[in-house]
C-alpha cells in the first residue's frame, strides 16, 4: 500500500483515514478489527483526541501501514495542549523592571512605588505574580547561592517567606538578600566565606519580598 505524505495527511487522525481509505474500510470495519466502537475512529479520524500508542500499534496492524508513519502525524490540538510544556506556553510573558538594589530599597519605605518609573531595563519572565522587580546580586555574602552578575526576580507583594527562601531585606538603610530561617527567625547569608554575620529579624528589618527566580547573565 503506497502512503503520501501530502499536508492534507499530516495529523494522525488524517494519516488513520487515508489508510482506511487505501483499504477499502469502512469505520465499522476498521473498529471490528482492532476491537474499539465507530465513534472511536471517527473521533481519532476527526482529530478530537488521539488513539493511545498501544491501540495506534493496533491500527498499524489492521490497516497495514507503517506504525512510524501512523505516529508522526501531527497530534490533535486537545492532545497537544495536554504536553508537558503546554501550560509554560500558555503563561504570559510579563516584562519585569530591572532596579539597582538602592532603587528597590525604595519599596521598603513606600509599597506604593512604582518600579516601572525607575526601571533601568526590562527583563521577560513567565512568572505568576504582578508585583515582580528584578535586581542585580554582587554579594560575597551569598555567593553559593548567587553566583556574581546573577538577577535575582523579587516577588514584592509576598512579605511572608518560609522556611528556606531568599528574600529581599532592608536593614540599617541597606537592601540585602538573605535566606530567611525560623525557629528563631533570622536570615543567615550563604557564602564560601566566614565572617558574614546572621541577621536578627527585629523590627529594624523589613522583609521587601521574596526571590523567585534567578537568571545568570553571562
Amino acid at each position: 500500500m503506497e502512503l503520501t505524505h501530502a499536508a492534507a495527511t499530516r495529523s494522525i487522525g488524517d494519516r488513520i483515514r487515508q489508510a482506511r481509505k487505501t483499504k477499502g474500510m469502512s469505520q465499522s470495519d476498521l473498529a471490528s478489527r482492532v476491537g474499539v466502537s465507530q465513534p472511536a475512529i471517527a473521533n481519532w479520524e476527526s482529530g478530537i483526541h488521539d488513539p493511545r500508542r498501544l491501540t495506534l500499534a493496533k491500527l498499524a496492524d489492521a490497516l497495514e501501514a507503517p506504525l512510524d508513519w501512523l505516529a508522526a502525524g501531527d497530534r490533535s490540538a486537545a492532545e497537544s495542549d495536554k504536553h508537558a510544556a503546554a501550560a509554560y506556553i500558555r503563561r504570559p510573558v510579563r516584562h519585569v523592571p530591572v532596579v539597582s538594589l538602592r532603587t528597590a530599597a525604595l519599596l521598603a519605605r513606600d509599597p506604593g512605588a512604582d518600579p516601572h518609573a525607575m526601571a533601568e531595563d526590562y527583563i521577560p519572565v513567565t512568572l505568576g505574580p504582578s508585583k515582580l522587580v528584578a535586581v542585580f546580586i554582587n554579594d560575597p555574602a551569598i555567593d553559593l547561592a548567587f553566583l556574581p552578575d546573577t538577577v535575582v526576580i523579587v516577588d514584592y507583594e509576598d512579605k511572608m517567606p518560609d522556611d528556606g527562601d531568599y528574600c529581599l531585606i532592608h536593614v540599617e538603610e541597606t537592601p540585602l538578600v538573605r535566606r530567611w530561617k525560623s525557629n528563631p527567625a533570622r536570615l543567615e547569608p550563604v557564602s564560601s566565606q566566614d565572617g558574614h554575620p546572621t541577621i536578627a529579624f527585629t523590627p529594624s528589618v523589613t522583609i521587601i519580598g521574596c526571590v523567585r527566580v534567578s537568571i545568570r547573565v553571562h
